[in-house]
């Protein structure tokens, strides 16, 4: 059996039980709510709604559909760090383009994360979805 024929049969039995789906589904997204948190880049100094500290997980499961993990950034200043500033201006409203490079270093620091740990969250979100399953197999 190759690895497209085992998902394949773990994508029907996440039909046949969906409360295993979302049990794995969950863990394997706390997995990478850390793996984001560990690549977030951080200040150093100590303040309220902190970047790295203010990653949220929301797991949503509505009867008859599949179940989703919806993981957000609830600090304000999120989006100047992962998009990035266009035109950084001073205090009084002057254009500094010298700012530009070092304001943007982070920019799409999630996207990165993302995709540098999807593989391994994968692979262990099927193999526990496997182990939850296995027990209904007989």
């Amino acid at each position: 059996m190759t690895i497209d024929e085992f998902t394949a049969k773990l994508a029907k039995m996440q039909a046949e039980y969906p409360g295993d789906a979302g049990d794995a589904l969950e863990e394997g997204a706390k997995k990478m709510v850390k793996a984001i948190r560990k690549d977030t880049p951080d200040s150093g100094k100590d303040h309220k709604r902190k970047l790295k500290k203010s990653w949220k997980l929301e797991m949503v499961d509505v009867f008859g559909k599949d179940p989703k993990a919806e993981i957000r950034n609830a600090s304000p200043h999120y989006h100047l760090v992962e998009r990035g500033v266009q035109n950084p201006k001073d205090f009084h409203r002057r254009p500094k383009p010298e700012w530009r490079a070092a304001l943007n270093k982070h920019k799409g620091f999630l996207e990165k994360s993302v995709n540098d740990n999807w593989p391994d969250v994968k692979k262990a979100m099927q193999e526990d979805f496997y182990r939850k399953v296995r027990g209904h197999l007989g």
